[in-house]
């Protein structure tokens, strides 16, 4: 029986502990006292009432007189306006009416935490642009995928535009499509080669090659490979102060499980891509910069893509614009990681667009915008950051624009003009399709 009545008082002995001398017909002290911080400056006490006709109960944070007094019957304080990073010793003990006391019980000391740190000013803010949209009816989609369409002014220029979204965790799927080397094909026709496809369109920028890496359903495509200069098309590129630089490549897509990301990635052998939140600091007219690591340009983010397309630059990352039209120096843009000619980095350059993004709800959001006609004039890069920050996005990529610009949708056909330019053959592409 001792033993068992031990067993019973130890936990207790280990949260909290009394302190001084019950009083004359003090009532009975508190038991199973114990604290928790809730917040830099809140904590939280609690304890078993066991008086019986008590006055009230009066509690304590580091002192010896009382910090608040409570009525009969309660069994726990919320303390507010505590100091971040201090040790408090919290404390409580009932009175009876004529000024008895119990014993004063104590929980183990609770150090409060540090305060969330500020968050990081926006270095290159970008206004969300928002349009009236309307669903394209007509097509043949599931519930689940939603087209939309807008016929708008953008700064002053007439827009059309559309983009499409879709949750791609359930039973819809984002898939990268690459027909082979070489093997050029338009976005309609590589849609109607998939029965399952329900919106597609263009992917990234390309030659013979993509110019970057493309993962499809968890296969990187063959090496992107320069064999006549000996450099790698993934990770390096030439500057225009005709440096060959090491470059990571902005990169969109989904993992194994549907959930999105746009990074910066960097592949130290194929088959291997590190993806980062930031860009390896590659600057045209600036030194050579090292290969991506563990640890380099920041620590490798916890995301594998299955199926996933490189292209640039990033519109947006973590709700953040990372490109600006500021200049080095040396003339160069600063912001421009990747090294693209000025059209594709379009800071300042009209063009037909296509983007990718993902809203934090974590559905995939795709957008094109028409351009090189008389009712739509295009965007820029930055314009393109604005419209898919104004949809919600918090990741966003560009991807090819000019005459690959396009979009497909099951039942609908190719969607957008063709007036600038005839339906071009492209290398990759991006869309939603059924499981």
């Amino acid at each position: 029986m001792k033993n068992s009545i031990l067993l019973f008082l130890l936990p207790l002995f280990l949260t909290c502990k009394g302190e001084g001398q019950p009083t004359a017909g003090a009532p009975a002290a508190p038991s199973e006292v114990s604290a928790s911080a809730l917040s830099p400056t809140e904590a939280l006490l609690v304890w078993k009432d066991n008086a019986d006709g008590e006055e009230g109960y009066y509690v304590f944070a580091n002192a010896v007189q009382p910090f608040a007094t409570l009525p009969a019957g309660s069994t726990q304080f919320h303390f507010t306006d505590l100091e971040p990073e201090k040790t408090y010793t919290f404390g409580v003990q009932a009175f009876a009416n004529n000024g008895a006391l119990s014993l004063k019980v104590t929980a183990e000391p609770v150090t409060t935490p540090a305060p969330e740190p500020e968050p990081e000013p926006d270095p290159n803010p970008v206004e969300p642009v928002s349009f009236q949209w309307m669903e394209v009816e007509g097509l043949d989609l599931p519930a689940t995928v939603n087209v939309f369409k807008t016929e708008s002014t953008l700064n002053g220029r007439p827009l059309q535009a559309w983009y499409a979204v879709a949750d791609c965790t359930g039973d819809i799927k984002l898939r990268v499509l690459f027909p082979g080397k070489g093997n050029k094909k338009t976005i309609d026709k590589q849609a109607e080669e998939d029965g399952k496809c329900l919106v597609l369109v263009n992917g990234g920028i390309f030659g013979t090659w993509n110019n970057g890496l493309a993962v499809c359903d968890g296969e990187q495509t063959p090496w992107a490979r320069v064999e006549d200069d000996n450099w790698d098309v993934d990770r390096q590129y030439w500057g225009p102060d005709k440096k060959l630089h090491t470059i990571s490549r902005g990169l969109a897509g989904v993992d194994q499980n549907g959930v999105p990301g746009v990074y910066w990635s960097y592949t130290p052998s194929h088959g291997t891509v590190y993806v980062y939140d930031q860009p390896i600091p590659t600057v045209a007219g600036g030194p050579v910069q090292q290969g991506g690591t563990d640890t380099f340009p920041c620590p490798r983010a916890d995301w594998t893509p299955y199926n996933a397309i490189t292209c640039g630059p990033v519109l947006l990352q973590g709700g953040k614009c990372p490109i600006n039209k500021k200049k080095t120096s040396a003339g160069y843009w600063e912001t421009n990681y990747e090294l693209w000619a000025d059209d594709i980095y379009g800071v300042e350059v009209l063009a037909d667009r296509t983007a990718v993004g993902y809203l934090p709800d974590g559905r995939v959001i795709l957008l094109i915008v028409d351009g090189r006609i008389s009712t739509s004039q295009g965007a820029t890069t930055l314009e393109m950051a604005a419209i898919m920050k104004g949809l919600g996005c918090e990741g966003a990529l560009n991807l090819d624009g000019g005459g690959s610009t396009g979009m497909w949708a099951k039942g609908g056909g190719h969607l957008n003009d063709l007036t600038a330019e005839a339906n071009r053959p492209v290398l990759t592409t991006i869309g939603f399709f059924e499981k």
